[in-house]
């Protein structure tokens, strides 16, 4: 199961982390696993090409995005993107994705 914990403040996000295989498929085939990967890989890029003030990293399995600036919108913007289009393959896919989100 891909579990993505998202955490907020004041309806602002903070941190981003997904971790986990779907196993919806076999390995190579897993259709849910690569949508996930790309929204996810796709925000790493866009906040890279933004030099936006976050610390990204991806590693074994886990992709991790902590905001170190709160306030830019452009970054909100982005991660929010990413969030919705998250939460749109959770809802077809409910069984291979848990998708939580924590005010802080």
């Amino acid at each position: 199961m891909i579990k993505i914990c998202i955490q907020t403040q004041n309806e602002k996000v903070i941190s981003l982390n997904i971790k986990g295989h779907a196993e919806y498929k076999e390995y190579g085939e897993d259709t849910v696993c690569a949508g996930v990967s790309s929204i996810a890989i796709g925000l790493l890029n866009a906040l890279d090409l933004l030099n936006a003030e976050c610390t990204c990293s991806m590693d074994n399995n886990k992709i991790s995005v902590l905001v170190n600036n709160r306030d830019n919108e452009q970054t909100q913007i982005i991660l929010k993107t990413g969030i919705i289009q998250l939460e749109t393959i959770q809802e077809s896919y409910e069984a291979f994705i848990k998708l939580s989100k924590q005010e802080v």
